[in-house]
Formats: structure tokens, C-alpha cells, sequence
């Protein structure tokens, strides 16, 4: 697995991060759906501008809890003016991670990796704490960018494979290599 350097998606691409152009080939609903169900606790690891978190946040229709991850203050503070106000709030809890650690203890059913897995650093710290977290039958959704190679994509999977995991479905997104995988 790829354990080199990445520089993380700064904050000046927040707004194509939240564009309706992007939804055309990102739609949150068309993705999660499937996969969210009411009363789970959801992590979205490298959130961003809130795109998915709040997506996640409405499917749950306040039945749950979703833990945005972000190691950018900027990215939080994006979603925070979002939801403040709104039913959803209460649904969101911002979480700052660091470089080396998403930090989060609480036990979770559904983790989302969209587009930010090439960009950390040290691939399985990330993956043994998402492993350590899930609960027995939680979800593991990863999409990565078509620019990460098969062979790298692939590393990834069998690793978590390796941890007690298996492929529940190869996800179809345009410009995109995307997995669910189910914790046994």
C-alpha cells in the first residue's frame, strides 16, 4: 500500500468540492441511499465542505448521528454555517483530526472515505483505526479517484479484507473506483 505524501484538497476548492456540476457525476443520495439506514452512527472521514455529511444527515431524518471528519478548521467551519439553524444540526458533530489520527473512540456502522484516501499519508494507521471502530455488520464505503492506480485501489481493499471485512459491492461512479465492504 501507498504510504508516500499527498497534499490534502485545500480549502480554495471547497466550492467544486459543493457544485451542482459535481452532483451530476457525485450525486450524495444516488450513492448513500442504499446504504443509510435510519438509527446508525455514520463517519465521513475528509468531509470537506459537508456535501456528503449533510447528505447522510437527511437520510437519517434525525433517527442518528453523523461524526464529520475534517483536519481543515476551514472545512468545518463550511459546514457548521450549512447546518446551523437547520433540523440537521443536531444530527452533525464536527470532529477535528490531525495528520496522524481521525481520533474518533465512539463505536460507528457506516464509514464514507470519498476522494481523500490518496491523500493520507499513512494508509493503514487510518485503516486499523476505521477497523477498530466499525461495528460487527458496519459498512466501509471507499471512492477513490480514477487517477489512483487499480493496483493501488486493490491494496487497499485486501487490506481491509484482511481485517475481518468483505465486499459487499463494486460501486459504479463516473471518474471513480468505489467498494462497500461489510465487517463479518
Amino acid at each position: 500500500m501507498d504510504n508516500k505524501k499527498h497534499l490534502v484538497c485545500p480549502m480554495r476548492v471547497a466550492g467544486i468540492l459543493d457544485s451542482k456540476f459535481r452532483r451530476l457525476f457525485h450525486n450524495p443520495n444516488k450513492i448513500l441511499k442504499p446504504y443509510i439506514k435510519k438509527n446508525i452512527k455514520a463517519l465521513d472521514i475528509g468531509c470537506g465542505p459537508g456535501v456528503f455529511s449533510i447528505e447522510i444527515a437527511e437520510l437519517l431524518e434525525g433517527t442518528g448521528k453523523v461524526i464529520s471528519v475534517d483536519m481543515q478548521d476551514g472545512m468545518l467551519e463550511l459546514i457548521k454555517r450549512k447546518i446551523t439553524g437547520k433540523s440537521i444540526e443536531k444530527s452533525i458533530i464536527l470532529h477535528k483530526c490531525t495528520p496522524e489520527s481521525i481520533n474518533v473512540k465512539e463505536n460507528v456502522d457506516f464509514v464514507l472515505m470519498f476522494y481523500m484516501l490518496h491523500e493520507v499519508p499513512n494508509k493503514e494507521n487510518l485503516l486499523n483505526e476505521v477497523v477498530s471502530i466499525i461495528n460487527k455488520n458496519g459498512l466501509i464505503m471507499i471512492v477513490e479517484p480514477g487517477l489512483v492506480s487499480k493496483k493501488e485501489f486493490n491494496g487497499i481493499i485486501n487490506f481491509i479484507k484482511n481485517n475481518g471485512f468483505e465486499e459487499t459491492n463494486k460501486l459504479r461512479i463516473p471518474l471513480s473506483r468505489g467498494i462497500v465492504l461489510k465487517k463479518l
